[in-house]
């Protein structure tokens, strides 16, 4: 297996289990709602909290990429 392969494997399989640890904590922290049918829902995000998110995750991004450059962040 080359470095590209083992570089983009172990990249997915940490993607996917930070993906899911945020969702569970997510669903640890929001208030889970029942509606008059009895289905479970999670209360609406706010617009402001998505874009500060969205934000977030853009930021780290970016910092990720840095690592690859010569002299770092």
């Amino acid at each position: 297996m080359n470095l590209r392969t083992r570089v983009l494997l172990f990249g997915g399989i940490i993607g996917a289990l930070l993906g899911v640890s945020v969702a569970y904590l997510y669903l640890r922290s929001a208030p889970i709602e029942v509606d008059e049918s009895g289905q479970e829902r999670l209360p609406a995000i706010s617009p402001g909290d998505a874009v500060k998110v969205g934000l977030s995750i853009l930021t780290a991004i970016r910092q990720i990429l840095g690592l690859g450059r010569p002299g770092g962040i």
